[in-house]
């Protein structure tokens, strides 16, 4: 087998300056290094042939030119790969050694370039790989991972915003113990995205390491801006928590939100990237802490507080009964004004009401809350209560006692006993009410009621009220007022109704007055004019008359009452009223309201305008035959026969 190995080596000598001089690969020659400054450090070699066929086989050759070393170059044969480890121990460092590589495929074989180096000055840092970012008020920080050697380097990183050109610069990391982190910092404008990169050196030699992979800087985020909403879900509270998206420009490479839930019986701690949460809670408060999270900041923690639901005044349940087979919480806390919840809270999952009792002040009021949990279900609250470990006699009577006075009554109000000063739970306000005359009156106000009103009181006389608050132990101190129902004072809503009602009618009369005033008025100055009445069959025959100049004869007409006309005889009547239709007269009659008496008296020789109840009479029969009759019918010219009444 070693005799193999000198033939091939052999071989290859022969050939090498041959390929040399008859064929030249299309790529440059390779490096080889040391990735750190420590002596006992293997070399690393690498090329980079840009036609990368799947046939090709590498072999690299290192030939030192001292006249002690064999005259055989060193062989690695790397197979289609283009790098290869070379052990210290097979070349020469502190020589000038040549160094190129072969390339053989199927129909060529070819040398890449010659370099002469000597090995031991050789050393290029791996590229740093940038671990993390910070930005923060301008100013960006970046870190990353020693060389192997963990030796202090330079540095250059460039820069530019998306849209702009790279700008370097250059920093030398500061001599740190026992330290494998690298970092610099860069001053950036706050509103732009930037684009870094980083590469290294070691101190003292020159060939410099790639640059890391290019690292996009979003701006740094804001907090953000939550809103929620509750929504009643059975036996719990829903809450709905949404937030705004941040701009694109903090956006960039991802969002991620870190949620704290503070409850009451456990905290959790989740992570999303959406931008709402749900969220189930007790009746009790509840916390939430959100945090926004890029690639290179985070945001201040937006806290959001849950209220409790509303405090009870009194607690009806029986609060020594714990749940059984079920997992439980109990939550207290003490309630210094009655509503304000503390910062610290108690809370356990096996003590007793009865047992929180005894580590609780006297007269002094606690709130506890009792949650449980079936299985895997959610926490909910099963009771709320206010609760004394001892009561005691209110030590302080209600406050700001005013009295609103009426003119036969009286309006008590009061602001209710602080919480502090109550002791014990309210059962009622007791109101004592002095009269002038020693006589007392006696009522019970509900503990939540902080007015009353007095009916039925005296004019002229005073009074005094005595107003205290009662628990199950006694009475505390009274709160005293004093007034007087005067004389004088009436009642401003009757005062004010009277007045409404004297205008109301003084008003209504008025215009009745008026209204009938202005009707006679009116018939005195504008009497009524009938107009005469044409009948249709009337004016068609005017259409077809021989339209020539009319004549009109005059004859005398007496207008006579109907009483007058009774006179007459019952054929005058009918011959009469034969011969007013043929010719197709018709009256137009018209109510009239004005009195009969004054149209008596009126003569004249017009129609006479009051004609109401009157009717058209002949006072003789006209002598006229039935051709005389339709000639006079048709004829444009009215004619008026002598002694003809109206």
């Amino acid at each position: 087998m070693p005799e193999a190995m000198e033939t091939v080596g052999l071989l290859l000598l022969l050939f090498a300056p041959f390929g040399a001089e008859g064929s030249t690969c299309p790529f440059p020659s390779p490096q080889c290094y040391k990735e750190s400054t420590r002596t006992d450090e293997d070399f690393y070699c690498e090329w980079e042939d840009p036609d990368r066929s799947k046939e090709a086989v590498y072999t690299l050759f290192i030939q030192s030119s001292s006249s002690v070393s064999s005259p055989y170059p060193a062989d690695f044969l790397t197979g289609n790969e283009q790098n290869v480890q070379v052990p210290l121990e097979s070349v020469l460092t502190n020589v000038q050694s040549d160094i190129w590589v072969q390339k053989q495929t199927e129909n060529m074989t070819c040398i890449s370039p010659n370099t002469s180096v000597i090995l031991n000055d050789s050393v290029k840092y791996s590229a740093p790989l940038i671990q993390k970012k910070v930005r923060s008020d301008g100013i960006l920080t970046l870190n990353w991972s020693r060389a192997k050697d963990n030796k202090d380097a330079f540095h250059e990183i460039r820069w530019k915003d998306f849209n702009g050109s790279w700008h370097n610069g250059t920093s030398q990391a500061e001599d740190r113990d026992k330290a494998y982190q690298e970092s610099t910092t860069l001053h950036l404008e706050n509103h732009l995205m930037y684009q870094v990169q980083v590469r290294r050196k070691a101190i003292g030699y020159s060939a410099w390491s790639d640059w890391s992979d290019i690292v996009d800087v979003p701006v740094e985020i804001q907090v953000p801006v939550v809103r929620w909403k509750e929504e009643k879900a059975k036996r719990t509270r829903r809450v709905v928590l949404r937030w705004d998206p941040p701009p694109l420009e903090a956006s960039h490479g991802g969002v991620t939100y870190n949620l704290t839930l503070s409850l009451p019986c456990e905290t959790k701690t989740k992570t999303t990237k959406k931008t709402y949460y749900y969220m189930n809670v007790t009746d009790s408060e509840a916390r939430v802490s959100i945090i926004a999270i890029n690639s290179v900041s985070e945001s201040a923690s937006r806290e959001i507080t849950i209220p409790h639901v509303q405090h009870l005044k009194n607690c009806r349940a029986d609060s020594g009964t714990l749940p059984q087979r079920k997992h439980f919480c109990l939550e207290w806390y003490k309630l210094s004004d009655g509503e304000t919840r503390p910062t610290h809270v108690n809370t356990s999952s096996n003590a007793t009401v009865e047992a929180i009792k005894k580590d609780m002040e006297k007269f002094v009021r606690y709130y506890y809350f009792l949650h449980v949990k079936k299985s895997r279900r959610l926490w909910h609250t099963k009771t709320m209560c206010p609760i004394y470990s001892s009561e005691g006699a209110p030590v302080a009577g209600p406050q700001n006692v005013t009295v609103n006075v009426t003119h036969d009554s009286a309006l008590l109000l009061w602001r209710p006993i602080p919480v502090q000063d109550q002791r014990g739970f309210l059962l009622h306000y007791a109101i004592w009410i002095l009269r002038q005359g020693g006589e007392i009156d006696y009522h019970e106000v509900p503990e939540n009621q902080t007015s009353f009103h007095l009916r039925n009181l005296t004019t002229g006389s005073s009074y005094t009220v005595y107003i205290s608050g009662r628990t199950k132990v006694g009475e505390g101190p009274n709160a005293t007022a004093n007034f007087l129902i005067p004389t004088s004072l009436v009642a401003p809503s009757n005062v004010l109704s009277k007045v409404i009602l004297s205008v109301g009618g003084v008003l209504l009369v008025f215009s009745v007055f008026f209204s009938i005033a202005l009707r006679r008025l009116k018939r005195k100055i504008l009497p009524m004019i009938p107009s005469p009445v044409i009948t249709a069959t009337a004016s068609e025959g005017l259409h077809h008359q021989n339209l020539s100049a009319a004549t009109e004869e005059v004859h005398e007409v007496i207008l006579l009452y109907r009483d007058d006309l009774d006179k007459q005889t019952k054929a005058n009547k009918s011959e009469q009223s034969t011969v007013l239709q043929d010719c197709q007269l018709s009256v137009y009659e018209e109510d009239d309201e004005e009195d009969e008496e004054d149209d008596a008296r009126i003569t004249s020789s017009f129609p006479n305008p009051n004609y109401r109840g009157q009717m058209l009479r002949l006072s003789e029969p006209l002598a006229v035959d039935k051709g005389q009759r339709e000639n006079n019918c048709d004829s444009s010219t009215p004619s008026y026969r002598h002694g003809s009444v109206l």
